[in-house]
C-alpha cells in the first residue's frame, strides 16, 4: 500500500515579497546578498509572528508568507514596510492577494498562490500593492489608507 498525502484547501491571504534591485546587488557582491537573506528574515520573521502569519516559504530573495485574514496580513506589510524603513541595505515590494491556497507536502499551490505573486509585481519599492478582494476586506478599515 502506497503513502499517499492528500493536499488541503484553506481560504487565506497570501503575501509575496521580494527585494529591490536583488540581483543586481547579488552581481555586484555576493556576500553582502546573503547577508541580506538573513537581515530580511531576523526583522521579517518576529513580524509575521506577531500577526500571525504562517511563514510558508522563501524563494531566492522573495518571501511567501500566509495569514487567516487580510486584515492581518495588510496590518504586518504596513509594518513590516514602516521597520525597513529603518534598514539602509534593502528594500522590498509586498502583494497581497486573497483566496483558496492548496497545501500539500509542506508546499502550496493555486491560482490564487500565482494571483498574489502577480500582485507583488505591481508594488512600488518600499510599497504594497493590494489584490480587489483584499481591498473589499479593508475597505471599511479607517485607519488604513489605500489609493488606486
Amino acid at each position: 500500500m502506497s503513502n499517499i498525502n492528500f493536499s488541503t484547501k484553506k481560504l487565506k491571504a497570501i503575501v509575496f515579497t521580494d527585494i529591490a534591485n536583488f540581483t543586481k546587488i547579488a552581481s555586484e557582491d555576493e556576500e553582502l546578498a546573503l547577508k541580506i537573506i538573513d537581515i530580511q528574515r531576523e526583522i521579517l520573521k518576529p513580524i509575521v509572528l506577531n500577526y500571525q502569519g504562517e511563514w510558508l516559504k522563501e524563494i531566492g530573495d522573495g518571501l511567501l508568507i500566509s495569514f487567516n485574514s487580510s486584515l492581518d496580513a495588510v496590518k504586518c506589510s504596513i509594518e513590516i514596510q514602516d521597520k525597513l524603513k529603518l534598514e539602509k541595505s534593502f528594500q522590498i515590494r509586498i502583494g497581497i492577494h486573497q483566496g483558496d491556497i492548496f497545501l500539500k507536502d509542506g508546499d502550496v499551490y493555486g491560482d490564487d498562490v500565482n494571483i498574489a505573486s502577480r500582485v507583488e509585481g505591481f508594488s512600488p519599492i518600499g510599497g504594497i500593492s493590494i489584490s480587489d478582494k483584499v481591498y473589499k476586506d479593508i475597505q471599511g478599515v479607517k485607519d488604513i489608507k489605500t489609493s488606486f
